[in-house]
């Protein structure tokens, strides 16, 4: 009795295991997505401020050679506020990263100033301006915003790699624990079949006892009738 006692007792530690290990597969897959979806976005934003970055120092170039572009301008400017709020039209997620925000606030500052002295270059020719150290000094800022966008990105994809070593632990765990569930199963089969084949055995001969011996004779002359 206290044996098959502690072997339910077992039992029921084990399923209660299954199903706390379950449950927390179900969580993990769902940080898993919820990361996934994360770095997607993370991988756009790194694409536009590379793109603020190289498209202003391509408007800078254009201004001094004469040729003004305010197209290209509000284009910049459009990607300047999307990565800051967010954009459907540009498809980019607002990155919930109070560094990478600070840093992009300051670009938007900054870049206010460098349209200001953009405005100073077609006015006075970007001789007379301070267009060019601006313009280093914003492409830096850029950098910046960049680094930390990938910063991101990188500690999303860590704690992805860190999500997917505990899935694997917890799916082996799983397999562990359904394995003894089954090894267990297999187990009491073998012995129920035994201790079945022992009841119509005499203990003191190993032959037949008389219970099964009456059995096989109602059997057969059922048949013969």
């Amino acid at each position: 009795m206290k044996n098959n006692s502690n072997s339910k007792k077992t039992s029921y530690i084990t399923r209660g295991a299954m199903i706390l290990l379950t449950t927390i597969l179900i969580i993990l897959f769902f940080c898993i997505m919820l990361l996934v979806s994360q770095i997607q976005g993370t991988a756009r934003i790194v694409n536009y401020a590379g793109l603020v970055r190289g498209k202003t120092q391509r408007i800078i170039k254009l201004e001094d050679a004469g040729q003004p572009h305010d197209e290209m301008i509000d284009s910049v400017s459009s990607y300047i506020k999307g990565l800051r709020y967010g954009s459907d039209k540009l498809n980019l997620v607002r990155l919930e990263d109070r560094a990478f925000q600070s840093k992009m606030q300051e670009l938007n500052s900054y870049f206010k100033e460098l349209c200001e002295e953009i405005q100073r270059v077609r006015e006075v020719g970007y001789e007379n301006t301070s267009i060019i150290d601006k313009s280093e000094h914003f492409f830096q800022i850029c950098d910046e915003a960049t680094g930390l966008a990938e910063a991101y990105s990188q500690r999303k994809a860590t704690a992805l790699s860190q999500l997917e070593t505990i899935v694997f632990m917890d799916i082996g765990g799983l397999v562990i624990l359904i394995a003894l569930e089954l090894i267990k199963a297999l187990r009491y089969a073998a012995q129920n079949r035994i201790l079945q084949s022992k009841v119509y055995l005499d203990e003191a001969t190993g032959l037949l006892n008389v219970k099964r011996f009456l059995m096989l004779r109602t059997y057969f002359q059922h048949k013969m009738q």
